[in-house]
This record gives C-alpha cells, sequence and structure tokens, in this order.
C-alpha cells in the first residue's frame, strides 16, 4: 500500500488550498492507495471521513492532526478526542496523552523553522519522524536520519501538500495493506514500510 501521511484540506486548514475531494482524486491519479488528512488542530468529523471512505473505496482515507508546539509540529493518529484540538498543550503532556490512548506520534518536518528542535525528543521521543517531505529542506534530511538512528525510529516520507500539486511525490509503501488505523499504527512503529526518496 502506497500511503501519504501528512495531508492538508482547506476545509479545515486555514493554509489549505485544495479540498478533500481534490486531494483524495489527485492521490488517486498519482497511484497511491491511501492517505490521512492531517490538518492543524483540526480532526475530520468522523462521519464525513466514513463517508469518504466508502465513496473512494478501496482508496483509503485515516484521519489524523497536526499539533504546534513552540513552532515544532508533530502528527497524531489513532485518537478521535476533541483535546486533540487543543491550542495549549506542552509536549511531554501531549506524549503522555498519546501513549496513554495507544496513538502514534509522528515528529513532521524537523528544522524546518530552526536549526534546533525545541522539544524533548531524548525523554519523550516520537514513534516515527519525518526525513522527506515538500516542507523538509533536503539539506537537513542527514541530520534528520542520524536523529532517527539515534532514537531507534523510522523516517518516513509525507507530502506535508496543502495543494493538489504537491501530492504523489511522498509516500511510504506498507508491507501490507491494514485492516483498520490500530494495524496502521503497529506497522509505522515497527518500521515496517519503506519510503520514496526525493
Amino acid at each position: 500500500m502506497k500511503i501519504d501521511l501528512h495531508v492538508h484540506t482547506k476545509e479545515r486548514s486555514a493554509c489549505g488550498r485544495a479540498s478533500e475531494i481534490e486531494q483524495i482524486q489527485t492521490a488517486i491519479d498519482a497511484g497511491l492507495d491511501a492517505i490521512a488528512f492531517t490538518d492543524h488542530e483540526r480532526l475530520a468529523p468522523a462521519k464525513r471521513l466514513a463517508q469518504l471512505n466508502e465513496i473512494y473505496a478501496p482508496f483509503r482515507i485515516f484521519n489524523g492532526v497536526e499539533i504546534n508546539i513552540n513552532s515544532e509540529h508533530i502528527l497524531v493518529f489513532g485518537i478521535r478526542d476533541s483535546n486533540l484540538e487543543r491550542m495549549d498543550w506542552r509536549y511531554p503532556e501531549l506524549h503522555a496523552f498519546v501513549r496513554e490512548h495507544g496513538g502514534l506520534l509522528v515528529l513532521a518536518h524537523p528544522f524546518r523553522f530552526h536549526p534546533e528542535l525545541r522539544l524533548d525528543i531524548e525523554h519523550f521521543p516520537p514513534d516515527a519522524v519525518e526525513a522527506y517531505s515538500t516542507s523538509t529542506p533536503l539539506e537537513a534530511a542527514e541530520r534528520i536520519l542520524n536523529l532517527a538512528a539515534r532514537l531507534d525510529i523510522p523516517t518516513m516520507s509525507n507530502s506535508d501538500s496543502h495543494a493538489t500539486h504537491t501530492l504523489g511525490k511522498h509516500y511510504n509503501i506498507l508491507d501490507r495493506s491494514p485492516a483498520d488505523i490500530s494495524e496502521l499504527i503497529e506497522i509505522i512503529r515497527k518500521g515496517q514500510f519503506t519510503k520514496s526518496m526525493p
């Protein structure tokens, strides 16, 4: 399964320039099998997600959220809780919340805004980190790969797409097709996938 786990929509992200349907159709046309909506501090409504999955099956649409803490961005998957839409998270608190609820934490495009990370990932490591995306400077890739090796976590390739022209360039190829979000989380945690390269 080819999946991009970092996609925005104009329905829920102020910076999004493409609709849910435009992003889904572009992903299908690009040969992807699944995407995850990860809008800024906004979860896609469960009813809408179920409707889209029914319309576009066998293509899959998963739900996540992108949370901004200290100008660092964290993707969270596997939890449907309105608390994730808060704007006042501290990273240790978010880390504990996601662990308690069995979710997945992915550090998105590190070193994009600052030369050093502003999160204590040594004591509170994420489950994975984006090494490649349209928002990750290529010169940061080696630092990210070294960081992931030190933390012993997998690296991912996701688009961080806000518009259709950036979809299909970054994705991950899962070793198997997950039955649900819980299995997807397990696959990512265990690094049972390969990533596209820029």
